[in-house]
C-alpha cells in the first residue's frame, strides 16, 4: 500500500478517546521507553497544574484581603483630620465612632483603628491604615495572625492588639502592643521598614494616630529599633511590660529603646506617657528579628510635630544579641556617652 493510500485511510479513521487516553498514559503493550515518557510528562503536567493553582491561590488571597481592606479605608476619614474638629462625637465621647460601630458590626472583635499618616494626613506611602481586632483569651492571642477581619483564614492576618492590653474610653494600658505581618506587597506592617530604607521617610511620617470604639489619639515616634522575637538569647523582651508598676520601672524600659533606637530626636519621654508599640518580623536580618516602632502619646496641648524634625543618625546603637551571634561578632556597645530619659 502507498503511502499516500495509508494517509487517506488515518484521515479516515474516526476520532477515539481511547486512542487519545493511550497517547497520555501508559498502556497495555507499551515499550519500556514509551511508558517511561508518559510517566515523566503526566508527573511533570501535575507538577504545572499544582504550582500554578497555588501560585494563583496566592495572588488570589492578596487581592481579595487588600480589596476588602481598599473599601473599608474608603469609609473611614482622616484621623488627624478627626481630632482637629474635636466634635462631640469624636474625641472622648461615651458614644462609639460611627466608623468604628460599623467596623463592629462587621466583627465584634475590632478594638480600634490605626493610620500612620504624612503631614498632609495621607496613609499611602506608610500603607497603616487599618482596623485592629484583639482576642482577649489567652489561648487565641495569636488567632489573627493568620485570620482576616471576617475571621478567613488568610497569610496576612490582621493587625491585632496584644490579649493582656486594655484599649477603651476609661481605662487604656501604660504600653499599647500592637502586632502584624511584613508583606512583601507593602500591606500590613510591610512598609515599616521603610524607616530604615528611606532616610527621608520619617521626617514625613513622624506620628501615628490611633483611634479607640471612642475616641482618636495622636503618638510621637521616640524611636525604631531591631529587638528579638524571644527564641534566642535576649536582654530586652520588648513585649514584657504593658503597665509599669514604678517610675524606675517605665525609665528602665524606655532607655532600653532609646540605647537600641538606629536615630535620634528631641521627643522627650516622661514618666505617665502612655506608649503605643509598633511590633512586625525581619526576618532579613536573622531568624527572629522583630522590627520595632515606639511611640508615646501626645500630652493636652502639645504640638504634635515638636521634637520630630532633628532627627540624626544614632552612631552607637546597642542590636540585639542574637543580631551579633548571626555575624559571629561580639557585642560592642559603649554607652558612656548615653543620655537616658529621665
Amino acid at each position: 500500500m502507498s503511502k499516500s493510500a495509508v494517509q487517506r485511510k488515518d484521515q479516515g479513521k474516526p476520532f477515539s478517546y481511547i486512542d487519545v487516553l493511550k497517547n497520555l498514559f501508559p498502556w497495555k503493550g507499551d515499550p519500556i521507553r514509551e511508558i517511561l515518557r508518559k510517566t515523566v510528562f503526566l508527573i511533570a503536567v501535575t507538577v504545572f497544574g499544582v504550582c500554578a493553582f497555588l501560585i494563583f491561590d496566592y495572588f488570589y488571597e492578596y487581592y481579595e484581603n487588600n480589596h476588602m481592606y481598599r473599601e473599608i479605608q474608603k469609609e473611614i476619614p482622616k484621623l488627624s483630620e478627626l481630632i482637629q474638629t474635636e466634635n462631640d462625637n469624636s474625641y472622648g465621647s461615651d458614644e462609639m465612632l460611627a466608623y468604628m460601630q460599623t467596623l463592629v458590626d462587621m466583627n465584634e472583635d475590632v478594638v480600634g483603628y490605626i493610620q500612620i499618616p504624612d503631614k498632609n494626613g495621607d496613609c499611602k506611602d506608610s500603607g497603616v491604615d487599618y482596623p485592629v481586632v484583639q482576642k482577649r483569651d489567652e489561648a487565641e492571642r495569636d488567632y489573627y495572625l493568620n485570620h482576616n477581619l471576617r475571621g478567613e483564614e488568610a497569610r496576612a492576618g490582621t493587625l491585632y492588639l496584644d490579649y493582656r492590653n486594655v484599649l477603651d474610653s476609661r481605662e487604656r494600658s501604660g504600653n499599647l502592643i500592637i502586632y502584624g505581618h511584613e508583606m512583601r506587597d507593602g500591606s500590613m506592617f510591610g512598609n515599616l521598614k521603610k524607616y530604615v530604607e528611606d532616610e527621608f521617610f520619617y521626617d514625613s511620617h513622624p506620628v501615628i494616630e490611633l483611634s479607640s470604639r471612642y475616641e482618636v489619639s495622636t503618638y510621637k515616634i521616640f524611636g525604631y529599633y531591631y529587638a528579638d522575637g524571644g527564641e534566642g538569647e535576649c536582654e530586652f523582651y520588648y513585649t514584657s511590660d504593658i503597665n509599669f508598676g514604678s517610675e524606675q520601672e517605665f525609665y528602665d524600659y524606655v532607655n532600653q529603646i532609646k540605647r537600641r533606637a538606629l536615630f535620634e530626636n528631641d521627643v522627650d519621654v516622661k514618666y505617665g506617657d502612655e506608649l503605643l508599640t509598633l511590633s512586625t518580623c525581619a526576618t532579613d536580618y536573622y531568624k527572629d528579628a522583630r522590627f520595632v516602632v515606639a511611640a508615646r502619646k501626645l500630652r493636652p496641648g502639645e504640638d504634635k510635630y515638636a521634637g520630630t524634625i532633628s532627627r540624626r543618625k544614632n552612631t552607637d546603637v546597642l542590636m540585639p544579641l542574637e543580631w551579633y551571634k548571626a555575624r559571629g561578632e561580639e557585642k560592642d556597645y559603649d554607652d558612656t556617652g548615653f543620655v537616658p530619659y529621665g
